[in-house]
């Protein structure tokens, strides 16, 4: 049981931790904590960590596709409140512009414990929307087009970001996506990691001039925020 000792260590540094301090541990502290994520143990302070990806490794988040411009790209890793309550931690591919607006609105939504199922950026899933959404997975930068279309996606651009889609569909006509999504149409039924008008998660994208899929006319996109 060799883990023990450094969970022992990790917890009561945890409990030590001043909480307007908590936001200035290092990027070694924070990559530990990101070791044991796993472990699924309750921490109540927010770690963060932003890096720069370097250029060689654009491919892979590009899944290997050419377009004729690449935006700049940044993963923000944050930590977040699984479906159970407890300390997970997630990463985000966005445009290197946004990440530390991204890293602020998911400090909010961590503190106002909105529970998120698992947050993996999306090249784990072939960059397929459609597996992702499957899997209730919240993510970021996609390149790809919107469905149905030729046009580009928002998430191609890095500055769009959808959460738990499961919970929160897209809503066109007869058309929901994920089809998981069918039994949480009723947006008045309230339930962990489901998005609400005016709740805090739509407050944190909004305050920082994001815009909602939920306030659509014509459709409803319950987990898509994106920024012009």
């Amino acid at each position: 049981m060799r883990f023990l000792p450094f969970l022992f260590t990790i917890f009561l540094l945890s409990c030590n931790i001043n909480k307007n301090n908590s936001e200035k541990n290092t990027s070694k502290q924070t990559n530990d904590i990101a070791n044991i994520d796993s472990l699924s143990i309750f921490i109540d302070t927010f770690f963060y960590e932003i890096n720069d990806i370097k250029i060689e490794n654009y491919d892979s988040h590009y899944c290997n596709r050419n377009p004729k411009e690449k935006v700049k790209l940044s993963s923000v890793k944050v930590s977040y409140l699984d479906l159970n309550g407890k300390y997970s931690i997630g990463e985000l591919i966005v445009h290197t512009d946004v990440s530390s607006e991204v890293l602020e609105i998911f400090r909010d939504i961590f503190n106002c414990k909105f529970r998120i199922e698992k947050m993996i950026p999306i090249f784990n899933y072939d960059c397929s929307d459609d597996k992702s959404m499957e899997d209730n997975n919240t993510s970021a930068f996609n390149y790809r087009t919107i469905s149905g279309s030729r046009k580009l996606s928002d998430h191609s651009f890095g500055k769009a970001i959808d959460i738990n889609p499961i919970f929160n569909p897209h809503v066109k006509k007869n058309k929901i996506s994920p089809p998981e999504g069918e039994k949480y149409l009723d947006r008045n039924k309230w339930q962990h990691g489901v998005i609400q008008k005016q709740d805090c998660v739509v407050e944190a994208f909004k305050s920082r001039g994001w815009q909602w899929g939920g306030d659509w006319k014509y459709s409803k996109d319950y987990q898509h925020f994106y920024k012009y």
